[in-house]
């Protein structure tokens, strides 16, 4: 993962060879001469209140449509303090967990997974610390997820522009922990972290943000690779916008904290960034999804790969893209939304 970090800036150069042909973004016509422009108006203030239940729509396919009430079941159990729910088998309950590590990743840090069971239908939850501190670790996160998402998303907007504004937000706020890289780190990683402490690496960056996606209704789930020596792992997010799969990169991101260099990727750009082949990705860190079935093909938000920073006109709907300097001479661009 050190080696790819160092690997962005030439990536970056490579990629500006490949998108230097492309077409820029698509301008709406001038409305015909004596027709009056509708009115444009700010958009609506963005209403947001935490979700106890959000659930990457990925999962139900990987264990059926029948993992969906058991997981709220137990979400509903961590978020009131109680020690148990309903839960059919302990088979289920390992893979609620996994559910939880990015779809509810306070239960993730505050259960002990190796003294879980179940008995005649009912799972128990042990807790790592008691009552009051669990109540108070649940409050203090829900706080902090509100705190970010409500900072970052001031309007109700299209899913994309949140789904840009969140991106920003996480690249803002943490930091890459070189630390969270070594083998002896590896069972304090996870997305909590990254969302209290603001710092982690890709598997809880990448987590936090689809955790945050989810939060606002938007479908997101973990995609993983290999490079194609094999040597470098990565996680990433699978963002599902408009009926559309794309890739972002919230690590690489990190970064260049004020670009969408790294936004809405199509899979021959995701696999450009940091040479990981689609045949050593996985999605949902399962076997079960067939890349098939969730490819990005759209290239709908390629002008914005070369956005080192951006603005917001909502009024007139308009993305100001301040471009990266391996794009001279043009220094800015505009995409309408």
């Amino acid at each position: 993962m050190r080696r790819m970090i160092g690997r962005i800036h030439a990536v970056l150069a490579v990629s500006a060879l490949f998108l230097s042909g492309c077409t820029a973004p698509e301008h709406t016509a001038d409305a015909p001469a004596g027709s009056e422009s509708p009115a444009v108006t700010e958009p609506a203030p963005f209403v947001y209140e935490f979700n106890p239940h959000v659930l990457s729509r990925e999962y139900t396919v990987i264990y059926g449509p029948e993992i969906e009430p058991l997981f709220y079941g137990f979400c509903d159990a961590v978020l009131e303090g109680r020690d148990t729910f309903p839960c059919p088998s302990l088979e289920v309950y390992h893979q609620i967990l996994t559910i939880a590590v990015v779809c509810l990743p306070v239960a993730d840090y505050c259960i002990d997974k190796d003294s879980i069971r179940v008995e005649n239908g009912t799972g128990f939850i042990p807790y790592t610390m008691d009552h009051n501190q669990q109540t108070e670790l649940v409050q203090q996160f829900r706080s902090r997820v509100y705190e970010v998402i409500t900072a970052a998303v001031p309007y109700q907007e299209e899913d994309f522009i949140i789904a840009a504004e969140l991106l920003t937000a996480v690249a803002n706020k943490d930091d890459i922990d070189e630390d969270g890289m070594l083998l002896e780190n590896s069972l304090t990683i996870r997305p909590y972290r990254a969302i209290m402490e603001n710092k982690g690496i890709c598997q809880e960056i990448a987590g936090e943000y689809i955790y945050y996606l989810l939060q606002t209704g938007i479908n997101a789930v973990t995609c993983s690779g290999l490079s194609r020596d094999k040597e470098t792992a990565h996680m990433w997010a699978l963002v599902e916008l408009d009926g559309d799969y794309y890739h972002v990169d919230p690590m690489f991101t990190v970064q260049y904290p004020d670009s969408l260099a790294f936004f809405g990727l199509t899979d021959e750009m995701r696999e450009q960034y940091g040479d990981f082949p689609p045949e050593n990705w996985s999605c949902a860190e399962s076997d079960v999804l067939s890349h098939k079935d969730y490819a990005a093909d759209n290239e709908r938000f390629l002008p914005l790969w070369r956005a080192e920073s951006y603005t917001i006109d909502r009024t007139e709907r308009l993305l100001h893209l301040s471009l990266f300097d391996v794009y001279a001479p043009a220094e800015t661009d505009e995409f309408r939304y």
